[in-house]
């Protein structure tokens, strides 16, 4: 068998923890597919002793991302810090020769996913945002369904993730909507990845109202960033949809879409945290071992192709401009 494929996870919060206890549950999984083993080598994290659940002892510890990227030992990092660092992470091991696997949103703006990757394909690495919903088996099937014209042509859709927010539950970045935070940054892009992937990545015009309404500034200092979101995207071909976002303090949960065919409609709904059929390690696992295969094949591309990470933020973006320009805005591809 090969050498093992040497991975360095940067940021170990909940998400950072949870990929070492899918690693090592699945290692034998993983081994079968990839044809070597996976070994995680270094993590990087800015709390040392923080209790994780996880036997860091194994691990070199780095609390500078930049230094664990340039080790010659790592072939590939895996990004799992707060929105506000994806940056500089991914930025720093793309230019070090290493391949990337970072969670969603790639970046903060599209000059800076640009930027990311650039520094990729100058490289010649891969850099891939793992937007793992499209992985869940309802959204699956929605794309199947569409793409298999059973129902006639796609019409349009309606994207809705409505939720308690529980502000008092989080970290204070996500609260920040200059660090990532906030229902747009969070959830919203999660929306913008499942209606491109299943209805066509040709958005042509985007118009949207973003608030903080639920918990509003005045009344909660502590929090600035977008709790709520109604955004209206057309496609190139006439195709359109809604996205509604609410993170309310008491209503009900929605978490799904509905779409609308020329012949028929059909909806998934998605459970709001753990549910039979919709484990989101599963899909991180299948998404990963994708990710990994692809890099053993050579493949030209990623499976979620690296350039969709950063469509996905220009359409997140338009609708930002709109809400404050109370026009709609078209998107320059």
């Amino acid at each position: 068998m090969a050498e093992p494929l040497r991975i360095a996870l940067a940021g170990l919060g909940t998400v950072g923890a949870g990929v070492i206890r899918l690693l090592d549950t699945n290692a034998a999984l993983l081994r079968a597919r990839a044809g070597r083993e996976l070994q995680v080598v270094a993590v990087s994290a800015r709390d040392r002793d923080k209790d994780r659940g996880v036997d860091l002892a194994r691990f070199d510890w780095h609390d500078d991302m930049t230094q664990m990227a340039a080790r010659d030992d790592v072939d590939v990092v895996i990004g799992t810090l707060p929105h506000w660092l994806h940056f500089q992470a991914g930025l720093d091991a793309a230019n070090a020769g290493k391949h990337v696997f970072m969670e969603k949103p790639l970046a903060l703006s599209a000059t800076e996913g640009r930027q990311m990757l650039d520094a990729a394909a100058a490289n010649g690495v891969k850099l891939m945002t793992a937007h793992t919903q499209r992985y869940y088996p309802a959204v699956k099937a929605m794309k199947e369904l569409v793409d298999s014209k059973r129902l006639g042509d796609v019409v349009m859709a309606h994207d809705m993730w409505h939720k308690p927010y529980q502000p008092e539950t989080r970290p204070t970045w996500m609260l920040d909507g200059s660090k990532g935070g906030g229902m747009g940054q969070m959830d919203g892009t999660h929306e913008i990845d499942r209606l491109m992937w299943i209805m066509g990545d040709d958005v042509a015009t985007v118009s949207a109202q973003i608030g903080q309404v639920t918990y509003p500034r005045a009344e909660n200092p502590e929090i600035d960033c977008d709790d709520t979101a109604m955004c209206f995207l057309r496609w190139q071909s006439g195709k359109v949809a809604t996205i509604s976002r609410m993170a309310w303090q008491v209503g009900a949960t929605e978490y799904g879409a509905d779409f609308f065919f020329t012949k028929g409609m059909a909806r998934f709904r998605l459970k709001y945290g753990r549910a039979e059929g919709q484990d989101e390690t599963n899909s991180l696992l299948d998404e990963f071992t994708d990710f990994v295969q692809a890099i053993e094949r050579g493949d030209e591309d990623t499976p979620i192709p690296q350039e969709h990470g950063l469509r996905v933020l220009k359409v997140f973006e338009a609708t930002e401009a709109s809400a404050r320009t109370g026009r709609e805005v078209d998107i320059d591809w």
